[in-house]
């Protein structure tokens, strides 16, 4: 291996790369954290709360804070309300793309009664390089009702 120190740093429990990666993405909320950040318009703490999964607040602070700290999202003030914020992905976030829509396939394909939205469904399929480029480039795809 290049480069490759004899030791491990103290922050890792081992130098595998799968084991690195699901120290940061490995639980259920943080990759829907994600999911909601990538594919749909969610980008403020009451929309994460608000999904069908029903995180609750403390878990879902915890998450966004992690994957603030790893570099995987960035949050902002939100323009119009001085104490609430906006979460985005970031370019790490984004390169999570090809990996998200495997998984998702994958999941659909495997697990009796999955399901995805018709469009996402055909981007993911059909049309899964424009999908990659519109998610590397911040869009979202799934227009949900916020209210």
């Amino acid at each position: 291996m290049p480069n490759c120190p004899d030791t491990i740093p103290a922050t890792m429990r081992s130098r595998c790369a799968l084991a690195n990666g699901l120290e940061i993405l490995g639980d259920r909320w943080t990759l829907l954290i994600i999911r909601d950040l990538m594919f749909t318009n969610r980008r403020e703490f009451r929309h994460f709360l608000a999904s069908s999964e029903g995180i609750s607040t403390n878990i879902l602070t915890d998450r966004l804070q992690r994957l603030q700290g790893a570099g995987i999202i960035s949050k902002r003030p939100h323009p119009d309300h001085g104490k609430k914020f906006i979460y985005e992905l970031t370019t790490a976030g984004r390169a999570l793309a090809p990996t998200m829509i495997e998984f998702a396939l994958w999941a659909l394909h495997t697990i009796e009664g999955t399901f995805l939205p018709q469009p996402l469904l055909d981007m993911m399929e059909n049309h899964r390089d424009e999908l990659v480029e519109k998610i590397g480039r911040g869009e979202y795809l799934l227009e949900l009702d916020l209210r």
